[in-house]
């Protein structure tokens, strides 16, 4: 844990735990892409992440602690929320796209069902739906057993 995550409350602690995740993602082929970095920079103004900690998690992301769900009902509020942050921008749709199947996958979902939960969450988030019936309709193509 570095000096910055000392003073930290729970909620800031897991929002840059939670972008240190996209962030490992987004780096997997090993470099950013300008897209990628105009993407990231969106999500950290989203997550209230100052300029500082961005660069930190954006050079040395492996500091930060992964924190995935550990039940079912936070995997989907974390994937609507996900889903509400990438998918907002036409130039960037494809690319937002392909990162939140990488993290639905690592927040939880199975391999066999995270294309389909992406694709309906995205229409969903699309059609402004609430977390409610978001959570209902994922549960309907997303059998879990949790």
């Amino acid at each position: 844990m570095t000096i910055l995550n000392i003073f930290l409350n729970k909620n800031q602690r897991a929002n840059r735990g939670h972008f240190a995740n996209i962030v490992k993602i987004a780096k997997v082929d090993g470099k950013l892409t300008r897209r990628e970095i105009v993407l990231l920079k969106k999500i950290k103004r989203d997550l209230g992440i100052s300029d500082i900690i961005f660069r930190s998690i954006v050079r040395h992301p492996e500091r930060y602690p992964i924190n995935p769900p550990t039940n079912y009902e936070d995997r989907i509020t974390r994937l609507h929320t996900l889903a509400k942050m990438l998918i907002v921008e036409k130039e960037s749709y494809e690319l937002s796209l392909k990162l939140l199947e990488k993290l639905a996958v690592g927040i939880g979902f199975p391999l066999k069902t995270h294309k389909e939960v992406v694709k309906l969450a995205v229409k969903l988030v699309m059609s402004h739906t609430d977390v409610s019936t978001f959570a209902a309709e994922i549960k309907k193509i997303n059998i879990h057993k949790d």
